[in-house]
């Protein structure tokens, strides 16, 4: 059989015109994959981990801590008020933490109430505890990213930060409440609590003011700006330092 060759270029020209359309007509329209850690970024949960039982290896009960948010954790409001902007916005918004995920459905019930959406294990609510390597703790939460295909990161821990560079995802920082700072230093710009610096540990709180006034942390990351005040107690205990010190 003859072929028509001119006719066999028409019908080329008119699918690979097709496919570029429909590639252009179902192309993603902007919305963005925006991931948040939890603790000391979306909620204030110290008091959680301070109460928190342990076992006789010092192991914390997550299945106790992941039931007590509703009861003891507070809601960081700049963060709260992120993630709604990025939800009602369009934006797909999803929750990665080092927690481990026994009674997880709590921590999602709870996250579902403050922020005003449904959060569901699995979906946009993820556990990624730390793994033991030789000895040491490193963050899994990269591979959730990196599964996810997030944009942006924003979470308080260094290892957050390191998380997101690792799963090429642009890492922002939440500034940590300086009680929650007082009470845990460490994975924070190393440890900024230690009097003495070491090759390990390079800065110090003097440091770590240089960092936030610059809005840029130790890995290169953003700092977000808009800082908590923190809880009502904390308020009411700083009112009563006499305003002269320090000075």
């Amino acid at each position: 059989m003859k072929i028509n060759t001119h006719k066999t270029f028409l019908i080329n020209i008119i699918l690979v015109t097709g496919i570029l359309v429909s590639g252009i007509s179902f192309a993603q329209p902007g919305i963005m994959k925006i991931g948040f850690d939890i603790d000391d970024t979306v909620l204030y949960s110290r008091y959680v981990f301070q109460d928190a039982p342990r076992d006789k290896n010092n192991h914390l009960d997550f299945g106790w801590v992941n039931s007590r948010d509703r009861e003891l954790s507070i809601p960081i409001a700049p963060t709260i008020t992120l993630v709604r902007y990025f939800h009602l916005n369009g934006h797909e918004v999803y929750f990665i933490t080092a927690r481990s995920g026994e009674n997880g459905h709590f921590v999602a019930e709870y996250l579902s109430d403050v922020v005003g959406f449904d959060v569901k294990e699995g979906i946009n609510l993820f556990f990624s505890p730390k793994e033991k390597i030789d000895g040491n703790k490193f963050t899994t939460k990269h591979k959730v990213m990196k599964y996810l295909d997030l944009d942006m990161y924003y979470g308080d821990s260094d290892s957050d930060i390191m998380a997101a560079i690792k799963a090429d995802v642009y890492p922002i920082r939440i500034v940590r409440h300086h009680s929650s700072v007082k009470q845990y230093s460490s994975n924070y710009f190393g440890n900024t609590l230690l009097k003495d610096k070491s090759i390990k540990t390079p800065f110090n709180s003097h440091d770590l003011k240089l960092f936030y006034d610059a809005n840029v942390g130790m890995f290169g990351e953003s700092i977000y700006p808009i800082l908590w005040d923190g809880p009502e107690e904390d308020k009411v205990e700083r009112s009563k330092i006499p305003t002269d010190v320090g000075d």
